[in-house]
């Protein structure tokens, strides 16, 4: 593993030279995501809620909340761990066997902060492509929530895209979590959430959130953590928050994990970022707010509508199992629907959802 030292020039250098690049030039809207390399965990051969963001060909980053772990606190190398790994650009997707796991040192699984860890697969292989994660957020225009999930893990067949495009963030987000309160620039908040692949009574928050930069860019800046929920049950009607840590900030950690740069884009290229290898957001005693509850992992193994369901691989396709809650009706993929049964109405007016077409036409998410 690099120094301290080598890694931070490593992270500087390609930061440097970032922000004097373009990633690919295309019209900066929702459907721009389908272009984007993807990865969803799997667990013991199951699909889980959880998404990756690949930092390259060879490692990404996963919420920490999403791994099992020993009554001694240590991830649970028992447990099969692979990835689910879509190129950009191709129908083709290859499942990996996940090699290393490296979580946060200062992740609090009561709390969920620096929920992250790091993973590695492919480690045979050179890196052949980086990602870019965003680092300038006064350049996001606009934020995209996605969901992917697998229609089928034995043939790796892929449900349309769910998406929702939103900037504003609920006022009580700032009550419903500590640590949110405490670590406002970690996360990004939002009520939106689409119905299970596995249970159509019940939402689940989105996994990934990318920023478009206008006129031509788009990168990758969020994965979810955990949500708080006004209530016992994520299957409810009840408000709910769902947390998206922020991953600009812990782009020096994964370097000095993996030894290697990780790359980081702003558009602007006087804009000044210095990645920090041993970042942590400040912790919080405890995150007990009255009435409130926290989720957080996989959501369909703590929600299946029967375990039994919850084994099976689902037969349900994207048209019924993937709409989007705002709608009683399918959205085509050019289509933007209000949200008319959001859990906010305050907020609904300035909102929309869609369903995405399938990613079979996806092209290249490297610069």
């Amino acid at each position: 593993m690099a120094n301290l030292s080598s890694v931070c020039y490593a992270i500087l250098a390609l930061l440097g030279a970032s922000q004097a690049l373009q990633l690919v030039t295309r019209d900066v809207d929702i459907a721009g995501v389908t272009k984007f390399q993807s990865a969803l965990l799997l667990i013991d051969g199951k699909q889980t809620t959880c998404e990756s963001v690949l930092v390259d060909s060879n490692a990404g980053f996963v919420a920490a909340s999403c791994l099992k772990y020993t009554s001694d606190g240590d991830v649970d190398t028992d447990v099969k761990y692979e990835l689910a790994v879509r190129a950009g650009g191709s129908t083709t997707t290859e499942v990996y066997p996940i090699t290393q796991i490296d979580s946060h040192k200062e992740y609090n699984p009561e709390t969920y902060v620096n929920n992250l860890a790091v993973i590695q697969f492919n480690p045979d292989k050179e890196v052949t492509w980086q990602n870019y994660i965003g680092i300038d957020p006064e350049e996001w225009d606009d934020h995209y929530f996605i969901r992917r999930s697998l229609s089928s893990v034995s043939s790796l067949t892929w449900n349309n895209i769910i998406a929702f495009a939103n900037t504003d963030t609920p006022s009580y987000c700032n009550e419903a979590s500590r640590a949110y309160s405490a670590n406002q620039d970690d996360f990004l908040c939002n009520y939106a959430a689409s119905l299970s692949t596995y249970n159509s009574t019940c939402k689940i928050p989105y996994g990934v959130v990318y920023a478009a930069v206008q006129p031509s860019d788009m990168s990758i800046v969020a994965l979810y953590s955990h949500s708080a929920v006004y209530g016992d049950t994520m299957c409810s009607k009840s408000r709910k928050l769902h947390y998206y840590i922020v991953l600009r900030n812990y782009i020096g950690w994964a370097a000095g994990i993996l030894g290697r740069s990780v790359g980081g884009f702003a558009k602007d290229s006087s804009f000044e970022f210095t990645p920090v290898q041993g970042y942590q957001m400040k912790d919080v005693s405890t995150d007990d707010v009255e009435d409130v509850t926290l989720f957080s992992g996989d959501q369909y193994s703590q929600n299946p509508i029967d375990p039994k369901i919850a084994e099976a691989e689902p037969e349900t396709k994207a048209e019924t199992a993937n709409e989007p809650v705002s709608s009683d009706e399918p959205v085509s993929s050019s289509e933007l629907a209000s949200e008319s049964t959001s859990e906010s109405t305050s907020e609904s007016s300035s909102e929309s959802s869609s369903e995405l077409a399938s990613e079979s036409s996806s092209g290249s998410s490297q610069p």
